[in-house]
């Protein structure tokens, strides 16, 4: 297994990985609202995931990785440094369904602190989901040591 840095010939497994992974979390999404609240809320959120990972995958190419094994891309992983030059952020990542619970996201996650500890950083956030359908990434983040500081979103539809 590999992490290296991201190249525009992974383009399609980084979408296929996003798009697999985060179906669940947004049925779990739609299950918890409801189907009309989730449409309000979530109208289409394939395109907005690919817009997203998009502008990741040409702005921010430098900071987007993957995780590969025998020639193919089974996960990604993103960060961000803030303005303060003293903390960073995990942002979006995902592993393809098919190779969770198999530590590609241990190596992931340890590539990124590991970058960002050689560059200064004091200390790094993740956020993620409390719904169940997220639970396994607060168990991988508690795993590096994260602690948790529970917020809550609340919606209502009008």
């Amino acid at each position: 297994m590999e992490i290296r840095s991201y190249t525009d010939h992974d383009w399609k497994s980084v979408l296929n990985i996003c798009f697999l992974a985060f179906a669940p979390i947004h049925q779990s999404f739609q299950d918890l609202l409801g189907i009309d609240l989730f449409r309000l809320v979530y109208p289409d959120w394939k395109a907005s995931h690919e817009s997203y990972l998009r502008s990741l995958a040409t702005r921010e190419r430098d900071r987007l990785f993957v995780a590969e094994e025998n020639g193919a891309v089974v996960g990604f992983i993103h960060y961000e440094m803030g303005r303060d030059s003293q903390s960073g952020k995990i942002g979006l990542n995902a592993v393809h369904p098919a190779h969770q619970r198999r530590g590609v996201g241990t190596l992931m996650y340890g590539h990124i602190l590991d970058l960002m500890r050689e560059m200064g950083i004091k200390y790094v956030q993740v956020g993620t989901g409390g719904d169940p359908s997220h639970a396994p990434a607060r168990r991988a983040y508690e795993k590096f040591g994260f602690v948790p500081l529970p917020l809550v979103h609340y919606y209502k539809k009008l």
